[in-house]
């Protein structure tokens, strides 16, 4: 019963228990990217650890799933609001459906949910839906730090 998931934008704790063959036999996207250099995703404790932990600037991590209506509905936003900062920040996308250890990991119990790391570090974050006004809010109090 590892895949039981509840409706709406929560996801039960054992929904994000994915077999690891899983991880490495599936389609890398579903649903493009904007994927400017700046948006990239994540499918992995290693890739995780190079791309978002060892990064020289801040980075968003965006924990999603393809079934999620707030997801979708975040997602393409976010990605534009950074794509427009030209590199001073990047976003990593995980698809909690494939990299559950990694949202175990991270105590993620809804998406959307998306914190800020800096220098290796998880600096901020929030979970649901906000405004594009809260969003900026978001971004900007990553990069004053």
């Amino acid at each position: 019963m590892q895949n039981l998931f509840r409706l709406g934008s929560t996801l039960a704790r054992s929904a994000v228990a994915v077999k690891p063959t899983l991880m490495t036999s599936r389609v890398t996207q579903f649903r493009p990217f904007s994927q400017g250099t700046f948006v990239f995703e994540i499918e992995s404790s290693d890739d995780f650890n190079e791309k978002v932990i060892q990064s020289p600037v801040p980075v968003i991590v965006d924990f999603h799933a393809d079934w999620c209506g707030p997801c979708q509905a975040l997602g393409p936003r976010l990605e534009e609001k950074v794509n427009g900062q030209s590199g001073s920040v990047l976003l990593a996308k995980i698809n909690v459906d494939y990299a559950g250890e990694l949202a175990m990991d991270y105590g993620i119990s809804a998406v959307p949910t998306v914190f800020a790391f800096k220098n290796g570090e998880k600096v901020s974050g929030f979970q649901g839906v906000l405004d594009d006004e809260q969003l900026d809010e978001f971004i900007e109090n990553i990069l004053a730090d």
